[in-house]
């Protein structure tokens, strides 16, 4: 009996005992992942529909809003572009809200390598008519501002990325990071001169005023990292105007032009790519 409660205790005892641990083997590293760079394409457009939602954007003499508007003639010029043979991402397809930021996040992990925002505009003279196409820079007069600052809603959206009341030159400086300025230049220049060449031809000269190419700090041409340029198809606030605006045909017409203005920036920055003497890149005025 006493041999029996020994080796109970023995046994109880070694119970007691911690186990050893089992042998570790040092964790396997996870593996690198290298990031490709984003390919881009000048064959690939962003069209951005501007306004949406609950942003009506300028309203027309009749009440026609601008969103409806930018967007029936985007809709067009993606269309236009897309039987071009170019490959085209939509900003906004319906009446939805999009975030200035959001829109130029869509631009920049598309792959696209160039973005077209459409827009229409409106003036305090009700007489002021006619085209206009920016691209990224200072502001070339005080009306392109004035325009900026109304399509951004400055405040709110500079103001998020702290650059809000900072001198012209400290932010273009600090936007300029991703912007090829000299693109979007030569863009804007090969989409106006389409642009007015078509719908003068079509309407007159005496009907479509050529408001030539300007640069203003919008923000989604400024934020953007690929060649981007702002349309402004006409104004909402003169009633001619207004009226060709709403009509399907001056929207095929706008459509028609953007798509030959497009392709004729794409012939000209493939060439320079390829390293072309006659084509080479553009510079800045």
């Amino acid at each position: 009996m006493r041999a029996w409660i020994g080796l109970a205790v023995l046994l109880l005892g070694c119970a007691s005992e911690p186990l050893p641990a089992p042998p570790t083997e040092p964790p396997t590293p996870a593996p690198v992942v290298e990031l490709q760079p984003i390919v881009r394409s000048f064959r690939t457009v962003v069209v951005d529909a501007g306004h949406g939602g609950e942003d009506d954007g300028a309203l027309g003499l009749s009440g026609v809003r601008e969103k409806d508007v930018t967007l029936a003639t985007a809709q067009r010029i993606a269309a236009a572009l897309r039987k071009a043979g170019l490959v085209v991402i939509e900003t906004r397809t319906d009446d939805s809200t999009v975030p200035l930021p959001r829109r130029t996040e869509i631009a920049d992990a598309s792959g696209a390598g160039l973005f077209l925002s459409v827009h229409a505009n409106s003036a305090p003279n009700t007489a002021a008519h006619g085209i206009e196409t920016y691209s990224m820079a200072l502001a070339s007069d005080e009306s392109a501002m004035r325009l900026a600052e109304r399509e951004n809603r400055a405040e709110e959206v500079l103001s998020e990325a702290g650059l809000s009341r900072r001198p012209d030159d400290q932010i273009v400086d600090a936007l300029r990071h991703g912007a090829n300025a000299d693109w979007s230049h030569a863009l804007a220049q090969e989409v106006h001169r389409a642009a007015i060449k078509g719908l003068q031809r079509f309407y007159g000269k005496g009907v479509i005023q050529d408001r030539h190419q300007r640069t203003a700090p919008f923000w989604v041409l400024l934020d953007t990292e690929i060649p981007a340029i702002l349309l402004e198809v006409g104004y909402l606030t003169e009633a001619g105007e207004e009226q060709r605006i709403r009509t399907r045909a001056y929207q095929d017409k706008v459509a028609e032009a953007v798509a030959e203005g497009v392709l004729a920036f794409v012939a000209r920055a493939e060439a320079a790519e390829q390293g072309s003497p006659a084509l080479s890149a553009p510079s800045s005025p």
